[in-house]
C-alpha cells in the first residue's frame, strides 16, 4: 500500500495493510514445546503399561494362557484407550481453528479420559503408589495435550487474523484503581495500529495505549457536545423546521464534530487567550501630599520651560572666619543675587500671555478628558488654581496652563506644567459662577 492511514485497524484487517509475518529464520530455533512431546511419550507410554497390567491382573484368563500371550492381547485395547482422547481432542481442535466450537469432539474426549484415569485408580487399588503413579501419568498426559494444542491453535488463529494479541501487563493495582480506563488500554492496545514509518501493523504498548485511552475517552466525553452545538447550528440556518430535521438526520454530527476538532488553531487561541494570564503592569505610586514626586521639580529645579520655581530666597551660607566670627560666604550672596533677579524676571513675564502650541494642544487634550477626576494630591491646590485663574482673568490676560503654573508659582505653589494642565481641565468643567458679570475662560 502506498498510504495507510494512522488511525487504528482492527486485527482481521491485518492482510489489508500487508503485514508479513515473522519469517522462519526470525523465529528461535529452539523452543521449550519440543520437552512437551518427550514428556508425553513417556507418559502415555506409562498409562498403557498400567491399562495392560490392569488387564492382565483382573481379566478372567484361561489356565493354559501365559503371560506372553496375555500382554500381546490386551496391549492393542490398552494403547486404544489411552490414545482415543487424545484423538477426539486433536479433532476438536482442529474444528475449532475453522472457528467452529466442536462440542462434541471436546464432550467425548473428555469423557474417555475421565474412564482411563479410572480404570488405572481402581484396578490398582488398594496399592496406592501404582494407583496415583499411573493415574497421574494418564492424566497429565492428557492434560499437556490440551494445554500444547490449544497454544498451537491461538498461534493459529493470530496468524490468520482471528484472534487479537495478548495485552501489556497493567498490573492488580491499577486494574483495580482504574478499571475502567485499563480495559479501555487492553482493548485498544490488541486492536493495535499501523505504524507511519514501516507501514506494519503493530500492537500498542503499556503506556502508549494508557495514553490513547485516555484520549479516546475525552474525546467521547467532548464530541457529543460538538455534535449537538453542530445540530443547533444547522436547525437555525434551516427556515423550514422539515429541512431541518432532513438535514439533521442525513448528516454525520460525530464526523462533523471530529472534523472541527481537527481545524482548530490552538496556537491562534493561544495568542488570543494570553493576555488574560499576562500579569498586569504596576500601578504609578502617588506620593503623598505636600512631598514632590520622584523627578518632580523642587524649589531649586529648572521647570522645562527654563523658568526656575524657588518657593522663597535661599539663605545666604556662613563662612567662619580666623577669628571664630561667622561671615557671609561671597559666592553664596552672588548665586542669591542672580536667583533674585531672575524671580523678578519670572513675575514680569507671568503678567502677560505667553500661550505657547504645546498649551494648546495640552488644553484640547484635557478639553476631551472632562469626565476625568481630579488627582487626589491636586485637590488641596484647587482653591489656589481657582484664585490665580481670577487674577488672570481679571488682569484681562489669557488663561493657559503657562500662565497659570506662573501665577501658582509666584503665589508659592510649586508645581509641574502637566499637572497644571489637570487643574486647568478641572476649572473648566466647573459651572459658570453666578455672577454674570464675570468673564469665563475661552475654550
Amino acid at each position: 500500500m502506498t498510504a495507510v492511514s494512522q488511525t487504528a485497524i482492527k486485527p482481521h484487517d491485518r492482510e489489508a495493510a500487508a503485514v508479513p509475518m515473522p519469517s522462519a529464520e526470525a523465529r528461535p530455533s529452539w523452543s521449550p514445546a519440543r520437552l512437551a512431546y518427550w514428556f508425553y511419550s513417556v507418559a502415555a507410554t506409562g498409562a498403557v503399561i498400567g491399562q495392560t497390567w490392569v488387564a492382565v491382573t483382573h481379566a478372567p484368563w484361561p489356565p493354559g494362557v501365559p503371560a506372553i500371550g496375555r500382554v500381546a492381547a490386551v496391549l492393542p485395547f490398552a494403547l486404544c484407550l489411552e490414545l482415543l482422547a487424545m484423538t477426539l481432542s486433536a479433532m476438536a481442535d482442529q474444528r475449532m481453528r475453522l472457528g467452529e466450537r466442536a462440542y462434541g469432539f471436546r464432550t467425548f474426549s473428555a469423557l474417555v479420559a475421565m474412564m482411563a484415569v479410572g480404570i488405572l485408580v481402581a484396578g490398582h487399588w488398594p496399592h496406592l503408589y501404582w494407583s496415583a503413579g499411573f493415574g497421574v501419568l494418564s492424566g497429565s498426559a492428557y492434560a499437556l495435550w490440551l494445554l500444547h494444542s490449544a497454544a498451537r491453535r491461538r498461534d493459529a488463529l493470530r496468524a490468520a487474523g482471528k484472534l487479537a494479541d495478548p495485552a501489556p501487563d497493567y498490573g492488580l493495582w491499577r486494574r483495580m484503581r482504574h478499571p475502567i480506563w485499563t480495559a479501555r488500554a487492553a482493548e485498544l492496545a490488541r486492536e493495535g495500529r499501523v505504524d507511519v514509518d514501516s507501514g506494519r501493523w503493530r500492537p500498542l504498548g503499556l503506556f502508549e495505549s494508557l495514553r490513547a485511552a485516555e484520549l479516546a475517552t475525552r474525546a467521547e466525553k467532548r464530541r457529543p457536545a460538538i455534535a449537538h452545538a453542530v445540530e443547533q447550528v444547522i436547525r437555525a440556518d434551516q427556515r423550514d423546521p422539515r429541512m431541518a430535521e432532513i438535514a439533521v438526520r442525513t448528516l454525520d454530527l460525530d464526523r462533523l464534530a471530529a472534523e472541527l476538532a481537527a481545524r482548530v488553531n490552538y496556537g491562534a487561541w493561544a495568542d488570543r487567550l494570553a493576555p488574560a494570564i499576562t500579569a498586569p503592569a504596576p500601578a504609578p505610586t502617588t506620593p503623598p501630599s505636600g512631598q514632590p514626586a520622584p523627578g518632580e521639580p523642587t524649589e531649586l529645579t529648572p521647570v522645562p520651560d527654563g523658568n526656575a520655581s524657588p518657593a522663597g530666597s535661599p539663605e545666604p551660607q556662613m563662612a567662619t572666619a580666623h577669628d571664630g566670627r561667622h561671615v557671609a560666604d561671597p559666592e553664596t550672596v552672588a548665586d542669591r543675587d542672580v536667583l533674585g533677579t531672575a524671580l523678578d524676571r519670572n513675575d514680569v513675564d507671568a503678567d502677560y500671555d505667553d500661550t505657547t502650541p504645546d498649551d494648546e494642544y495640552d488644553d484640547v487634550r484635557h478639553e476631551r478628558d472632562q469626565g476625568a477626576e481630579l488627582a487626589a494630591d491636586l485637590v488641596p491646590l484647587l482653591p489656589a488654581a481657582r484664585a490665580a485663574r481670577d487674577e488672570l482673568v481679571q488682569e484681562g490676560h489669557t488663561v493657559s496652563r503657562d500662565a497659570l503654573a506662573h501665577r501658582l508659582r509666584r503665589n508659592g505653589h510649586s508645581i509641574r506644567n502637566n499637572r497644571v494642565s489637570e487643574l486647568l481641565a478641572a476649572l473648566r468643567q466647573e459651572a459658570p459662577s453666578a455672577d454674570a458679570s464675570r468673564p469665563t475662560t475661552p475654550a
